[in-house]
């Protein structure tokens, strides 16, 4: 190769890197900008949203609540398009959201815990909901399990747990032990094992996906949201009634419906998991309305909040978990 050659291939390979390095300035100077414009535009946003978005990043960064990037980005999106219904409710120190559940079935027994109430159905001698709130809780509360289950003297069904021995049912806890027990202590998650608390339960479900999203209510919604309500309970089928050899009906499936509030605007997402279902693949699967719980168990939720309110949490229909 000729001199001459050597000298234009060289220049060409300056030139080359020369653009490379350019391009590379021009990006690095395009991300600066990019962050100090949405660093103008936060500054200038409500102190609440601030406080929100303080708090999601500083979660992600403590990586106690196994919170992704992916789940911070789409909490991000989320916060920022306002997703949600406009509200102005307070719950005060109430674990149910939006008032107790109305039941068009007849009156419940409701039973007041630290932690948790009861909506109590005296007649299956079965909780019908359960309501109770947790939050961002740096520091897990909770002692050892408790070694017993203890019947609730405050009702008249007075079921213990002799109730299911050898019936091949778990005793599935509504007001889950560990979320309980992480956010308010040991004496709290000492009243999650009263009778009036448990619904027989199959074991594959009880220690899979009802176990599963036990988990993730507790430590990564509660600490990606700082405080969620949720109302749980069994769905029966009227058509065909199963019970255990003491008599408690078997429920056909459970819901779970949980509720965030932020900024002003409240969200909801509602489950049903089937008792006989082998594990799902995703807990995708069991979403579903709030409107079909309602059809499902003749429960009223939310009666405290407006109509066009409850209309709009009970009728939207999530595509994906939080």
């Amino acid at each position: 190769m000729s001199k001459r050659n050597r000298r234009g291939k060289r220049s060409r390979q300056q030139g080359g890197a020369r653009r490379k390095w350019l391009w590379l300035g021009l990006a690095v100077l395009l991300g600066i900008l990019a962050a100090g414009a949405v660093w103008l535009w936060h500054c200038f946003e409500p102190a609440d949203r601030k406080a929100e978005v303080k708090h999601l990043w500083g979660n992600y960064i403590r990586r106690q609540n196994q919170a992704t990037f992916l789940e911070l980005a789409v909490d991000l999106w989320q916060l920022y398009r306002s997703d949600g219904v406009p509200c102005e409710y307070s719950p005060g120190d109430a674990p149910v959201y939006g008032g107790l559940p109305e039941s068009s079935a007849g009156t419940l027994r409701v039973l007041r815990n630290q932690a948790y109430w009861v909506g109590y159905d005296e007649r299956r001698r079965n909780p019908a909901w359960v309501a109770y709130r947790l939050f961002d809780s740096r520091d897990n509360l909770a002692g050892s399990r408790p070694l017993e289950f203890m019947t609730d003297l405050r009702t008249f069904a007075q079921v213990s747990s002799e109730h299911y021995t050898g019936s091949g049912f778990d005793r599935g806890h509504l007001a889950p032990n560990f979320g309980i027990g992480r956010c308010y202590g040991p004496e709290a998650q000492r009243e999650t094992f009263l009778m009036s608390n448990i619904v027989p339960q199959r074991h594959a479900l009880n220690a899979g996906d009802w176990k599963k999203l036990e988990l993730r209510e507790a430590i990564n919604y509660a600490g990606r949201f700082q405080e969620i309500w949720v109302i749980t309970g069994p769905v029966y089928n009227p058509e065909l009634i199963r019970e255990l050899p003491s008599g408690i009906p078997i429920p056909e499936s459970f819901y779970k419906i949980v509720v965030d509030e932020r900024c002003g605007r409240l969200r909801a997402i509602a489950f049903r998991f089937q008792h006989d279902a082998p594990t799902l693949p995703s807990l995708n699967q069991a979403l579903c309305t709030i409107d079909e719980l309602e059809a499902l168990t003749g429960l009223d939720f939310f009666p405290e909040l407006p109509t066009a309110v409850q209309e709009a949490l009970e009728r939207r229909r999530p595509t994906a978990a939080w």
